[in-house]
């Protein structure tokens, strides 16, 4: 098995039995593995059908689980395991090479509300809501690596945690990766602040941040170009900033600050990698509606982020395949004249792991299960879909509010 290959198998982690005995105390009918490559493969049909058909592809047909005693076995496995499992992937994926941007790792990080059982405990712990304040909605945030499909870090916490609380977190985990290195990280209008600024000097961070009117009123005074600025706060050192401004084609001025001061990187340089952030938005549309992650398997706050942090983990899971599998479809049609380029699906990822992948993970013969990975990446790229440039689809201005749309159909 190649090395590329290989990495898919390294991030499911076959013996975590072994390494988080912490997380899980007491033996249960299904095995720690079978109970974590279960939830991995992330459980949206009714628990008790997903039991019976788990047992029946591994072969165990005599053997019944209740979905009562799964839920009674997940109890006991903390949810801090698959952060864990999820952060220890992330890891792994940057042991190898990945894409940067001038030398820089280029993050984004954004926020965004999730839907969660509306149980009391739920709506106590998360917090509500809506006009009535009924609907328990929980707060998520992500680190995202742009040119490389990868949540880098995600939280999960109560609405009352506010975004820039979360991004500073986020450059925490950030500063302790093995691979820190070269960062570079953009944030959308609302983060900017001296605080939140401070926080990325002190980590050997850079920022490209876009900020309101009225954020600083030096900043507000300069005209279209690229100029430089001074933020104050008493107590605190000055910090100088460069300041990029361009006019939309809306006609909006936009407004950007950041402390890269090399001047071979100009207005249209910054501009372009300001709207490379814009991946991060189709990330959370992934996460929502293919991979379903409002669609929770529990209703206690364990097992919320139980599935919170097993749908990030597969979403990483999942770009790998894509890589992979894209890399196949490049260099098989290098020497091909197409008049497009050829891409593979995401929602055809996504689908295509769906219970193979596990069935892999399960495989104790790597012969066998070095077929059933290149199995996988054969469906992925014999199924590459045309990239039409300069295509779109107008949108519609009074959506109906369809709890499942034809266009974003179940994987399960």
């Amino acid at each position: 098995m190649d090395t590329n290959r290989e990495r898919i198998f390294s991030l499911a982690f076959l013996d975590l039995a072994r390494k988080l005995p912490q997380y899980f105390t007491r033996k249960r009918k299904m095995s720690f593995t079978c109970l974590v490559l279960f939830m991995l493969n992330m459980v949206k049909t009714s628990i008790q059908v997903a039991l019976d058909r788990f047992f029946e592809d591994i072969g165990q047909e005599e053997t019944h689980m209740s979905q009562q005693a799964f839920s009674k076995a997940r109890d006991k496995l903390r949810w801090e395991a698959f952060r864990w499992l999820f952060n220890e992937g992330v890891n792994d994926i940057y042991e190898h090479h990945y894409d940067t941007w001038h030398g820089y790792r280029v993050t984004g990080f954004d926020g965004s509300k999730l839907q969660i059982p509306d149980d009391q405990e739920l709506r106590d712990y998360y917090g509500t809501m809506g006009s009535a304040r009924v609907a328990a909605t929980a707060q998520a945030s992500a680190l995202y690596d742009v040119y490389n499909n990868v949540l880098i870090d995600v939280q999960l916490e109560p609405l009352k945690t506010d975004e820039r609380t979360l991004a500073l977190r986020h450059i925490a985990v950030l500063r302790k990766l093995p691979s820190f290195g070269k960062e570079l990280a953009i944030g959308d209008r609302g983060y900017a602040s001296f605080g939140l600024i401070e926080a990325f000097k002190d980590s050997s961070i850079s920022f490209l941040l876009r900020v309101k009117r009225g954020f600083n009123v030096d900043i507000d005074q300069l005209g279209e170009g690229d100029n430089s600025a001074v933020l104050r706060k008493n107590g605190h050192e000055d910090i100088c900033v460069r300041v990029i401004k361009f006019t939309l084609p809306s006609g909006e001025l936009e407004t950007l600050i950041t402390d890269i001061a090399d001047k071979r990187m100009g207005i249209k340089a910054f501009k372009e990698l300001y709207f490379k952030r814009w991946p991060i938005e189709t990330k959370y549309d992934e996460i929502k509606n293919k991979l379903q992650v409002e669609n929770f398997s529990g209703r206690t706050v364990n097992a919320i982020m139980q599935d919170f942090y097993i749908s990030m983990h597969m979403s990483n899971i999942a770009a790998i395949a894509r890589w992979e599998a894209q890399a196949e479809v490049d260099e098989e049609r290098s020497q091909k004249e197409n008049k497009y380029d050829y891409h593979v699906n995401a929602n055809l990822v996504i689908g295509t792991l769906k219970d193979r992948f596990i069935m892999a993970m399960l495989e104790e013969n790597p012969r066998v299960r070095r077929k059933m990975v290149g199995r996988i990446l054969y469906l992925l790229k014999f199924d590459a879909e045309p990239t039409r440039p300069d295509r779109s689809i107008p949108r519609n201005p009074s959506p109906r509010k369809a709890k499942f749309r034809h266009n974003r159909k179940s994987n399960c």
